[in-house]
């Protein structure tokens, strides 16, 4: 038998929180408080830091426009504006870290007996208040939704949107009801852009978008990957 220690789950999941930065900024000060004398956290750590970095791996390496880096620039100076409609005024970049905890928590809860996605997204807004998780069922075109956290803000709804790769504008998915829960079948045609596309949320009024495309916050965004 080993004479290693066991480590209590609640550490070992602490220690996963820690390495994917979701601990608020005093659970994290606590947390790299035990860090220095506690050398199997450390171990907890550096494994969690290990097996992320592995589902990297799979990843095509892509090359960012350099749009991208305006952007972002914008934003930290607190200068960004969204004007016009073009996708990339609005689109936020995704989180692989993100779609990783979110696959690993919710993936599992999107398959069942009619239900096995080739594709997931998961989405989650900056502060953590709203988490979505979606799939895509191929064979059938079933298309399945869960909302394990959050909801829409009083008066509005939750629309949902589909960037298909390469395409210059968002096409809706429909907007999510109240239940947690929901699977529907959408087009054909729409099922076919899921692969390399980006799924977004956006917080719209009571029936959605009246123009077709985003008109409130885009509340968070997430890329489709082979599950």
């Amino acid at each position: 038998m080993s004479d290693a220690p066991e480590i209590p789950q609640d550490d070992s999941a602490l220690a996963a929180e820690y390495v994917l930065r979701l601990l608020d900024a005093e659970e994290e000060r606590a947390f790299e408080n035990r860090l220095l004398s506690d050398s199997d956290l450390r171990d907890q750590v550096r494994m969690w830091e290990a097996k992320f970095a592995s589902l990297a791996d799979a990843l095509p390496e892509t090359t960012p426009p350099a749009s991208v880096k305006v952007r972002l620039m914008d934003k930290i100076a607190g200068t960004h504006e969204r004007t016009g409609s073009a996708i990339w005024r609005w689109l936020l970049p995704s989180a692989v870290a993100l779609a990783v905890i979110g696959f690993l928590a919710f993936g599992p809860l999107l398959r069942g007996p009619d239900f096995d996605p080739a594709y997931h997204a998961s989405l989650i807004t900056a502060d953590g208040s709203l988490q979505i998780e979606a799939g895509l069922s191929p064979d059938n075109n079933l298309f399945k939704v869960l909302r394990p956290i959050g909801d829409a803000r009083p008066g509005r709804v939750l629309e949902i949107w589909l960037i298909a790769e390469g395409a210059d504008a968002p096409v809706s998915l429909g907007v999510l009801p109240e239940d947690r829960e929901t699977l529907f079948e959408i087009d054909p045609d729409l099922a076919a852009l899921i692969e390399g596309g980006v799924m977004a949320v956006s917080d719209e009024p009571p029936g959605g978008s009246p123009t077709g495309a985003p008109t409130g916050e885009v509340l968070a965004t997430g890329e489709f990957f082979d599950v």
